[in-house]
C-alpha cells in the first residue's frame, strides 16, 4: 500500500507540472484520468522486473473498486476443476451467460480481485450474468494450458444447461486472445461455437511487430519489451508467429460474429485492426470498435472516460444482441 500512495502521489505531481507546462496530455483527458493513466504506467515500470508470484501477490492485495461489484450477486464456482467467479446482476436474464475471461498478459489478473469490478460492470450493463474463468497462468503453466482451462469451462458451462447459442465469450488483452482461440478450438473440433465473441484489445500477435509500440509509447501504460518478455513465458517453445498462440496468423473462416474494441492509443492498436481486417477478409462479421483517445482496455476506464463508457456499452449492447 505504501508503494501504491508513493507511485500515485508522484504520478499526481509528474500530471499537475507536465499540465501547466504543456497543458492536458489529450484534449479530452481530464486531470484525473490523466493521472490514472500516468499511475498505471508508473507502476507498470517499476515492477517490470518483478517475478510473477510477487506480481500477483501484490495485484491481490490492493482495493480495487467495487461500486457495481455490490451492486450483483457474486458466487465462487468450479467449471470442469476450474476455478471462476460467478457474477449475476439484478434482473439477470435466464439462461444466458457471458463466459469472460481476464486479461494479464497470460502472467497475472484474476476475475477475483483485478477484473470483478469490470465483470460486474459489464454483468449489469448487459443484463445477463457474466462468468470469469480464473484460468492458470505463466510462467509456471505454459500454453496450452490455458485453452485447455477455457475449454473446460465452456464444456461445464454448456453441460450445466446453458447452450453454446446461449454464450457469448469475451475477454481483454490476454483473455480476447484466449477467447478467440477457443471459438477456433471449437470450430476446429467441428462443434458449435458460442453466439459471438467479444474482444476487448485482444493480445492477437504475440510478435507485437505494430508501428503504434512506438508510435503510442506515450499514451499507453503496457511497453513492448516487458510484453514481449510474457508473451515468451507464455509461448514457451511454440514460436511466436504460431496461430496456436497469435491468432492473426490463423485461418479465421468459418468464426461467429466478432466485436473487437480498440483503443486508438493503445500501444497493439495497429496489430489489433489488422487482425480485424483479417477477420473480415475470411468472410467473419465483424463489428469494429474504436475507442477515441483511449488507451490499452478502454472499459476499464468506464468510470474516468466517456470514451470507456462507450466501449463497455459497445461490448453489452454486443452480447444483447447475440443472445436476442
Amino acid at each position: 500500500m505504501v508503494r501504491m500512495l508513493r507511485l500515485f502521489g508522484a504520478a499526481g505531481l509528474h500530471t499537475l507540472h507536465a499540465r501547466l507546462r504543456h497543458g492536458p496530455r489529450r484534449a479530452s483527458w481530464s486531470f484525473g484520468f490523466e493521472w490514472t493513466v500516468r499511475y498505471l504506467r508508473a507502476d507498470w515500470d517499476d515492477s517490470a522486473d518483478w517475478s510473477p508470484a510477487r506480481l500477483r501477490a501484490d495485484m491481490d492485495r490492493r482495493p480495487y473498486p467495487s461500486v457495481f461489484a455490490r451492486r450483483s450477486r457474486q458466487e465462487p464456482i468450479s467449471l470442469g476443476g476450474v476455478p471462476a467467479l460467478r457474477v449475476v446482476p439484478p434482473g439477470a436474464r435466464a439462461g444466458a451467460a457471458i463466459l469472460y475471461f481476464h486479461g494479464g498478459s497470460y502472467a497475472y489478473g484474476s476475475a477475483r480481485t483485478t477484473h470483478a469490478e469490470l465483470l460486474a460492470r459489464l454483468a449489469v450493463a448487459s443484463g445477463v450474468e457474466v462468468v470469469g474463468v480464473d484460468y492458470r497462468l505463466a510462467p509456471e503453466h505454459r500454453y496450452p494450458a490455458q485453452l485447455e482451462d477455457a475449454c473446460a469451462a465452456f464444456d461445464a458451462l454448456v453441460g450445466a444447461g446453458t447452450p453454446p447459442g446461449a454464450i457469448v465469450v469475451a475477454g481483454d488483452s490476454a483473455g480476447g486472445n484466449l477467447a478467440i482461440a477457443l471459438q477456433l478450438a471449437l470450430r476446429d473440433l467441428g462443434r458449435p461455437q458460442a453466439a459471438g465473441a467479444a474482444l476487448v484489445s485482444p493480445w492477437v500477435d504475440l510478435t507485437l511487430p505494430g508501428a503504434s509500440y512506438t508510435e503510442n509509447d506515450r499514451f499507453d501504460f503496457g511497453t513492448r519489451g516487458v510484453l514481449a518478455r510474457q508473451a515468451a513465458d507464455f509461448a514457451g517453445e511454440i514460436p511466436l508467429d504460431d496461430p496456436r498462440v497469435s491468432p492473426t496468423y490463423a485461418e479465421l473462416a468459418g468464426l461467429s460474429p466478432t466485436l473487437i474494441t480498440v483503443g486508438e492509443l493503445e500501444i497493439p492498436r495497429d496489430d489489433i485492426l489488422l487482425f480485424a481486417a483479417r477477420l473480415e477478409r475470411a468472410g467473419v462479421e465483424v463489428a469494429l470498435h474504436v475507442a477515441k483517445d483511449m488507451p490499452h482496455n478502454a472499459p476499464v476506464f468506464a468510470a474516468l472516460h466517456p470514451e470507456g463508457l462507450a466501449a463497455l456499452e459497445a461490448v453489452a449492447r454486443f452480447a444483447r444482441e447475440r443472445l436476442a
